[in-house]
């Protein structure tokens, strides 16, 4: 740069000494954050100190800790009655109706115009593709090349 006093330098120059002179002052604000940041800690740390410790404010946070673990312990105990409810109510997930409400397959395939073996790839089909004709019969769809009785429609 030329040793002009700074009025009389071009927009360029001046760009140039002030992009230097903010580029100059973040590296050192880069090298101060550690010095920054441990003088922040210890501040932190000294009034933890003076608050919990001095002045007993571990007292008041196992106050609040025991009325919080009590509401912690009425949620639980709410949910568990909760819980237990339900299961006596709908009992477990793996039962299913029994007795005359119950169809058998072979009511099932009678009921829908199946027949047997239609019916138990039905049973067993993860992915199912079902219509109705023009006469509201049941068509099994193909979802996916391969055989059974769902390859193809069935009318």
């Amino acid at each position: 740069m030329s040793a002009i006093r700074p009025g009389r330098r071009s927009l360029a120059e001046r760009a140039a000494v002030l992009s230097l002179t903010t580029f100059f002052w973040m590296v050192w604000l880069y090298f101060l954050t550690p010095l920054l940041s441990l003088l922040l800690w210890l501040a932190g740390y000294q009034l933890f100190t003076e608050e919990m410790l001095d002045r007993g404010g571990y007292q008041a946070l196992l106050g609040a800790l025991r009325r919080y673990g009590l509401v912690a312990l009425g949620i639980l105990l709410a949910t568990l009655l909760w819980v237990d409810w339900n299961l006596r109510h709908y009992g477990s997930h793996n039962k299913r109706i029994q007795g005359p409400d119950a169809l058998r397959r072979e009511e099932t395939a009678q009921r829908a115009g199946l027949t047997m073996e239609e019916t138990a790839f039905l049973q067993q089909a993860r992915e199912l593709s079902l219509d109705f004709d023009a006469q509201d019969r049941l068509l099994i769809r193909p979802v996916k090349a391969g055989g059974g009785p769902g390859h193809a429609d069935r009318r």
